[in-house]
């Protein structure tokens, strides 16, 4: 197996990864192990020479991009505002639909 069909086929493994993380925290469930077990997994790529850092960078922001529907950057800032929502104002926070609230 050449470089190429090597990179080619760690991207799908990352895809898939990533993409089963990004659909199981979008059900609410929660993925810390497996967010760490992705983390370490793209880090060996890395580390391997297989994928460049940005390689990595740039699949997970598409990727959250496809599954979310908006920027990484995006879903932090309005997952910010329902949280100073929720501390400020807990009757205006409970008044939004829960699943406009993950």
């Amino acid at each position: 197996m050449n470089a190429a069909e090597e990179t080619n086929k760690f991207l799908q493994a990352c895809t898939t990864q990533l993409v089963n993380l990004y659909m199981a925290s979008k059900e609410g469930k929660n993925v810390d192990a497996d967010k760490y077990r992705v983390q370490g997994f793209m880090h060996a790529g890395e580390l391997l020479g297989v994928i460049s850092k940005a390689q990595g960078q740039m699949l997970i922001a598409d990727l959250h991009l496809q599954v979310f529907g908006e920027t990484i950057d995006e879903r932090a800032k309005r997952k910010n505002k329902l949280e100073a929502l929720k501390e400020s104002d807990p009757d205006a926070y409970i008044a939004i639909p829960a699943i406009e609230r993950r």
